[in-house]
């Protein structure tokens, strides 16, 4: 007697079927149709994905042909990160030095944050932070009494990667508004300690996206 056994992949009720059109495309021969494919699926996911990274992690699993596997499982991983960056403390990517100056509008002299190096590629120069900009003000809350840069860097690290921060600056004399949507704080600067020629921040940075993405692997279960 010949026994066989079916394994049926049962979805939840929130399940989305992924794009027919472009679920084939990833079988193309042609390497520019596929890669299209992949990325019009990371479009679609990025408008639900919570069911679509159920449906890729499926197809990862269940598709007949390596290539879409690998390529929806890519997308997965696309999906996974856009999670990451949303997760841990927030980050503008400043230095900065504690100062004092007179706020236009306020008899007393401020505690300000005066920024001596704006980093690449960070949330603080996308916003427009220059150096010796003076952050004078958080979400309205300035400081009179005692140095402001340690209160300020807890304030941001206590916030969400993507919130959106206003900062009151003094500006060649004047009073600036800027608004500056947090990034997510580099796991790099937790091992501060650690420096020397073998010491590589995007080295770190990757293993933490892949640590996260194994992570979420691990404690996704796909109903059965």
């Amino acid at each position: 007697m010949i026994l066989v056994c079916l394994v049926v992949w049962s979805l939840p009720a929130d399940a989305v079927d992924i794009p027919a059109k472009a679920y084939a495309a990833l079988k193309s021969q042609e390497f520019r149709e596929r890669e299209a494919a992949e990325l019009e699926l990371l479009a679609w996911g990025r408008q639900q994905p919570e069911p679509a990274m159920t449906e890729l992690l499926r197809q990862s699993r269940i598709a007949d042909d390596p290539e879409v596997r690998e390529r929806c499982l890519s997308v997965l991983r696309d999906l996974v990160t856009d999670e990451y960056l949303k997760d841990g403390d927030g980050y503008i990517g400043i230095s900065m030095q504690n100062d004092t100056a007179v706020v236009p509008g306020d008899p007393d002299p401020c505690s300000v944050i005066r920024v001596t190096n704006v980093v690449a590629d960070s949330a603080g120069l996308r916003a427009g932070l220059k150096m010796n900009d003076l952050i004078a003000g958080l979400n309205g809350q300035f400081w009179h009494e005692g140095p402001a840069a340690e209160p300020f860097a807890a304030k941001i690290r206590e916030m969400k990667p993507g919130t959106k921060v206003t900062l009151k600056l003094l500006r060649d004399g004047k009073l600036v508004t800027l608004e500056v949507v947090l990034g997510k704080r580099p796991p790099s600067l937790n091992n501060l300690f650690q420096n020397g020629p073998n010491f590589d921040p995007e080295a770190i940075e990757r293993a933490d996206r892949e640590a996260y993405f194994r992570r979420w692997l691990s404690q996704r279960k796909l109903p059965g």
